[in-house]
């Protein structure tokens, strides 16, 4: 077991979660850092319409924390719940970072998360500012393979910016072009 790992397990909380359970909502205060053991998360925005805009899916192995809520103790921006049955390790960030200015690995470690959330992140706007709708499906479909089995046609649509109906009419192009 890694230093990391120990940590992890010495000073997280696991929490066992069903489909719908929230960890945290849009406006809330949490100061925690997410370790998805097993299932699927989901990071979402409520639009001032009352729609749903979904961040990120986060499959087994995934972190993910509000950086305005861990950073500066802000209210968090977006919501994270459990899309499917599972389990998370919350870890105070404070003890991770506590921990990191006393360890050089553990210190890496940090970084190497920030770096990793922040490059998904920058990637994530890319798509959304800079692709077609048909672009970034298939992009999703490329870069978490089966998850877009394990999520609603509603959540996959919210994801990528469009309907369901606007949807499934990508899927059936992209099936038709993949038959010619």
């Amino acid at each position: 077991m890694s230093q990391f790992q120990q940590l992890v397990v010495e000073n997280g909380r696991e929490i066992a979660v069903q489909a719908g359970d929230h960890l945290f909502g849009q406006g809330d205060s949490d100061s925690n850092v997410y370790f998805v053991k097993a299932g699927l998360l989901k990071a979402y925005y409520i639009r001032a319409d009352g729609k749903e805009h979904i961040k990120s899916f986060l499959p087994e192995g995934s972190i993910i924390g509000s950086m305005v809520a861990l950073v500066d103790g802000d209210p968090c921006t977006f919501s994270l719940v459990a899309a499917e049955q599972g389990s998370v390790i919350a870890l105070p960030f404070a003890r991770l970072k506590e921990a990191a200015g006393q360890d050089i690995d553990l210190a890496n470690v940090l970084i190497d998360f920030l770096s990793v959330y922040g490059k998904r992140k920058e990637r994530r706007e890319y798509e959304l500012l800079s692709l077609s709708p048909e672009e970034r499906y298939s992009i999703l479909l490329e870069t978490m393979p089966g998850v877009a089995e394990r999520v609603s046609q509603a959540d996959l649509a919210a994801y990528i910016g469009v309907t369901p109906q606007a949807l499934s009419r990508i899927k059936r192009r992209q099936r038709s072009t993949v038959r010619s």
